[in-house]
């Protein structure tokens, strides 16, 4: 059970997300990290759940960098 999947680009990891999520019935959540907050990245086949997840995820990741960029 992975907590966290990274793909060498963006295509790659939509399809992977589409097949996680469509096929399996899989729940996710999907940010790009890289820019200076992180960006939530949403589907129009989102459901309210992978949406809700996804902005939980951007919201703890940029709170981890403002920590770390405040504790030096």
């Amino acid at each position: 059970e992975a907590d966290i999947l990274i793909f060498p680009n963006i295509e790659t990891a939509n399809t992977f997300y589409k097949s996680v999520t469509l096929l399996a019935g899989g729940r996710c959540a999907a940010i790009v990290m890289g820019s200076s907050a992180p960006i939530v990245l949403s589907s129009r086949a989102d459901d309210d759940d992978t949406k809700f997840y996804s902005i939980i995820l951007a919201a703890l990741m940029a709170a981890r960098k403002r920590h770390a960029k405040e504790s030096g």
